[in-house]
């Protein structure tokens, strides 16, 4: 199979400057179920750029042998355009083509009639008498309703609107499918759909950050990491398996490393030490005995120095072992720990949601909901999308009335929230801390805890990735001393290794958290409970 191929490949951004890859060599067969992971910011979506050729490398070679189409697409349907002419549309101008053969039948003049047979020839060519069975069938196979197809795009949930389009990408048989994480705001059974559609396909590069997801979905995984990019043949379970096999080993190699370092060190300091008192005994020897004592002087002055250069050789020997060793520790994730913690001293409910309803554009969403949260409580909210989960967060806090029912919450009670999409996307993030009065130097660390580090605090907000934006929203959450934290699909951009930190530390900090979440994996380690709409 044609391969994409990078060689000696690196790239930079120019305002602000910021270097992305260096000197990268990669290969990824057209053939693979290739799934791409790595920290937010680390340049996955700029891989993807470029592997479409809207972005050009700043020095070595990138080998595309085909076109390759991008999801999500860049440009919105037109308001009130079907679904199926949506799909129709992405593959190609076959509307065009029936308006155009439609009006050159109705003109029958001998000049139309041989412009229709040239449209015509044009049209079977690119498989325009079988496109419409075909959408139908990859519409049936991501287990979408047929009915959807004649529905407003735009009156799809987010879910179906994603699985729809990426029926597109399969249809288009000349083009090779990068997919940039599908699963975000896609509820489980939509992230089920799409996963057994994506496992009976070949030939496609996906960016996931839903561990389940990718491991029901690909074969090979290629990873950005901290010193290189590398691709494991596997699973994403079996890639992960690897990676911490490697890092066992790197903190053994390290352990190894730092005892004979301080050996090393000990035996040059011995040995400088010694010297040094060769040299002193030279000039006491001199100052008491006078001329004499010249033979005896130049003898320990030549043993103190011979003492010296054993002693720097054995530095260089030290220095040289850790040169040695050091690249094989150049891809361990340096973490800190860390901390998600709420105001937990009370034991009584925190919040009690009593009878409640919500009604929308005449559709009920939920009625009669019931429910009470306790301190160190960890409720996930499930549901499909459009059932009113981040509607709920929204009455919680205020910020919408419901059709019936009562939330009452201690008045002592102080909630923090994390939102389905992040409130500060623009302008200067230190400007942001500034007018919500958070102290910088506390941010700034918490950044760095989670990953997010360098100039962000002096690049506009514009510039970040997804992951980072949703990294800010949640540490903005956990800045406050907060006795509950309301978080809408916390783990939307996250990276891998991100989840796996947050999830970490709740287990470890226990905090009280009322949370809308699609990630299963997320779910059913972390919550104590689960309340379904």
């Amino acid at each position: 199979m044609p391969a994409i191929v990078f060689t000696h490949l690196s790239f930079h951004y120019d305002t602000p400057y910021a270097e992305v890859f260096r000197d990268v060599d990669l290969l990824i067969d057209s053939g693979w179920r290739a799934g791409l992971v790595g920290r937010n910011g680390r340049g996955k979506t700029t891989m993807l750029r470029l592997i479409t050729g809207e972005l050009s490398p700043t020095a070595g070679s990138l080998h595309v042998p085909f076109e390759a189409q991008l999801f999500p697409p860049r440009s919105e349907p037109a308001p009130g355009t079907r679904t199926f002419d949506v799909i129709k549309d992405a593959l190609g101008p076959y509307r065009t083509w029936e308006a155009d053969m439609q009006g050159l039948l109705e003109d029958g003049s001998e000049p139309a009639i041989e412009r229709y047979s040239a449209i015509q020839e044009t049209y079977q060519a690119a498989g325009g008498y079988e496109v419409d069975a075909a959408i139908a069938r990859e519409f049936d196979a991501m287990r979408l309703a047929a009915s959807l197809l004649e529905r407003d795009f735009h009156t799809l949930s987010g879910g179906e609107q994603t699985r729809a389009l990426i029926t597109s990408l399969f249809l288009l048989t000349d083009r090779y499918p990068l997919i940039d994480e599908p699963t975000n705001h896609l509820d489980a059974n939509g992230r089920t759909a799409l996963a057994d559609y994506l496992a009976a396909k070949a030939g496609f590069l996906l960016v996931s950050h839903d561990r389940r997801f990718l491991d029901r979905t690909v074969d090979h995984v290629a990873s950005i990491n901290a010193s290189d990019v590398r691709v494991n043949q596997g699973t994403y379970a079996e890639w992960k398996a690897q990676i911490e096999t490697e890092e066992l080993h790197e903190a053994r190699t390290r352990d190894n490393i730092e005892r004979q370092v301080r050996q090393l060190k000990r035996a040059a300091a011995e040995r400088r030490q010694g010297a040094a008192s060769r040299e002193a005994d030279k000039h006491s020897n001199s100052a008491s005995s006078g001329g004499s004592a010249m033979l005896d002087t130049g003898f320990i002055g030549h043993r103190a120095a011979k003492q010296m250069r054993r002693a720097l050789n054995i530095e260089r020997r030290m220095n040289a072992a850790l040169a040695d060793k050091e690249g094989l520790l150049a891809n361990r994730e340096k973490e800190r720990e860390l901390r998600v913690t709420t105001s937990n001293a009370r034991s009584d409910a925190l919040l009690t949601v009593q009878n409640l309803g919500l009604e929308r554009d005449g559709r009920q969403l939920f009625h009669d909901l019931s429910f009470a949260i306790e301190a160190g409580e960890r409720i996930a909210i499930t549901g499909a999308n459009g059932t009113g989960k981040s509607s709920l967060l929204d009455i919680i806090t205020g910020d919408l009335e419901p059709s019936g029912g009562l939330v009452s919450r201690k008045s002592y009670i102080h909630v923090a929230r994390s939102y389905q999409i992040p409130r500060w996307r623009s302008g200067n993030l230190r400007d942001h801390l500034v007018a919500a009065a958070i102290d910088e130097t506390r941010f700034r660390q918490m950044m760095g805890v989670v990953g997010v580090s360098g100039d962000v605090f002096e690049a506009p907000l514009e510039t970040f990735s997804q992951g980072q934006l949703k990294k800010v929203d949640l540490v903005h959450s956990l800045m406050s001393e907060a006795d509950l934290l309301l978080w809408d699909e916390p783990l939307n951009y996250i990276d891998v290794m991100g989840r796996e930190q947050i999830e970490s530390a709740i287990l470890d900090n226990e905090p009280t958290l009322l949370f809308v979440e699609h990630d299963l994996e997320f779910v059913e380690r972390v919550a104590t409970r689960i309340v379904a709409l």
